[in-house]
């Protein structure tokens, strides 16, 4: 293996040890403790592989996954003790490769970790889309509105169609509020109003 290895985990030992074991494979290494940190790091650098902890401080994993695999075909592992089936199919929906559970050895980590790279030989272009389907509803993303087949049209502010975006691209997947905030912060580069309207869709 010579891939270059991403690892966003809180943990210091775990990180160490994760490590250590991937550059005595000869990958090159990069850690991160929150998905802050990890986001500088995938900015400035070309990234194969991802192992990344579902809670940590500020946004959680779960962010974190969800916008890198809407940019990159790069492997994803996720990494929690929780390992209840919701949890883990929700988390492969929205992008994951692979859960591991806490604790695992390295050597499993290792071989599942050369097996979803030896798939992806070609990379899958990211893709920009304009509208997504939520039920009877379309969210059109240039124009910040849903609308149905009723002729019924809902304008949006520009963080309320970035958010419902994001939700509706993670189906399954419970996010907190700091998660919704830092998905509202990144992708618009400004704070998110104090106060939110939450919209219902029936």
């Amino acid at each position: 293996m010579s891939e270059s290895i991403l690892i966003v985990d809180d943990d210091h030992t775990l990180g160490e040890e994760l490590e250590t074991a991937l550059a005595s494979a000869g990958c090159t290494t990069h850690r991160s403790t929150t998905v802050h940190e990890a986001r500088q790091v995938w900015n400035k650098t070309k990234i194969d592989l991802c192992f990344v902890d579902i809670v940590m401080p500020g946004p959680s994993g779960k962010v974190f996954c969800r916008e890198v695999r809407e940019r990159s075909d790069a492997a994803i592992f996720m990494m929690s003790s929780p390992s209840d089936q919701d949890t883990i199919i929700a988390l492969l929906d929205i992008g994951a490769d692979d859960y591991i559970v806490k604790p695992f050895t390295c050597p499993e980590m290792m071989a599942r970790a050369r097996a979803v790279l030896s798939r992806r030989k070609d990379p899958i272009q990211p893709h920009t889309v304009s509208t997504i389907q939520i039920g009877d509803w379309t969210l059109d993303i240039q124009l910040h509105r849903l609308f149905n087949t009723h002729d019924l049209t809902v304008p949006l502010t520009q963080t309320e169609a970035i958010v419902l975006q994001f939700l509706a691209q993670s189906p399954g997947v419970v996010f907190s509020r700091e998660d919704i905030l830092a998905v509202a912060r990144t992708r618009q580069h400004a704070n998110m109003p104090t106060k939110m309207t939450v919209l219902l869709i029936p």
